[in-house]
């Protein structure tokens, strides 16, 4: 008999439905998918000129196709990892992955780069984490930071609501600290939905921190925090 397990997905929409495609691929039959995103993905403000940096630094998806939509184009772009880098080399930049997170971005150009060839540009959201402008400014380089999207909170579906009333969901993967903080908050706000059979599938520790008092029968983390390892945690938590 196989055995499905119902994952909650709550990143923004388009992220959402390429997981679903994913797990759909990649772990065919051993899934059902609730989407309800928690962010909605809104452009904001302006590109500056990118001809005065010496290289353009991403940090999500969201930042490359902001960036792109505004027309922005760069000599050298540095993306946090694999899934941010090839959407920048689809879009037509020339793209390196730090395969990792924050800490390895910085570590990735500051060893890449001379701050004295130039500034460099890092393209956020309104809410961010890593500190990457502070710790490359330590390597002596110059970050000017641009914010072209904005995330803003979406409540969960009446569907997903449900689910998580009655004990139907059995998987949530948490791609970021500021989802994590969000749902914390809705657990909090709803303390009688069962979570003892709900597990928390988490980007980093730094998200598992965030969920980690409020009740979860596990949680678990991937083992890089990058979309890769996400997927194969998903994979290790359905079979």
């Amino acid at each position: 008999m196989i055995s499905v397990k119902t994952l909650l997905l709550t990143r923004p929409k388009a992220q959402s439905w390429a997981l679903v495609k994913e797990i759909e691929t990649g772990f065919p039959d051993k899934a059902a998918c609730l989407v309800s995103p928690m962010m909605a993905i809104t452009p904001v403000g302006d590109l500056p000129d990118t001809s005065k940096f010496q290289a353009v630094l991403f940090t999500s998806v969201n930042g490359v196709q902001a960036f792109v939509d505004l027309g922005g184009m760069a000599e050298k772009c540095y993306c946090v990892g694999g899934r941010t880098t090839q959407m920048a080399q689809a879009a037509g930049l020339d793209a390196t992955s730090a395969n990792g997170a924050a800490a390895e971005l910085v570590t990735l150009v500051a060893t890449d780069l001379n701050a004295e060839d130039g500034p460099l540009l890092h393209i956020r959201g309104e809410h961010t984490a890593g500190d990457i402008a502070d710790n490359l400014t330590t390597h002596g380089f110059t970050v000017e930071q641009a914010v072209l999207y904005r995330q803003q909170a979406c409540a969960l579906t009446e569907a997903a609501r449900q689910a998580l009333a009655q004990g139907d969901v059995q998987g949530l993967p948490l791609y970021s600290p500021l989802t994590a903080r969000r749902f914390a908050e809705i657990l909090t706000q709803n303390p009688d939905w069962p979570t003892q059979n709900l597990t928390a599938l988490c980007i980093s520790q730094n998200v598992g921190d965030i969920v980690r008092n409020l009740g979860f029968g596990r949680i678990e983390i991937a083992k890089a925090p990058n979309g890769a390892e996400m997927l194969a945690l998903i994979g290790r938590f359905l079979r």
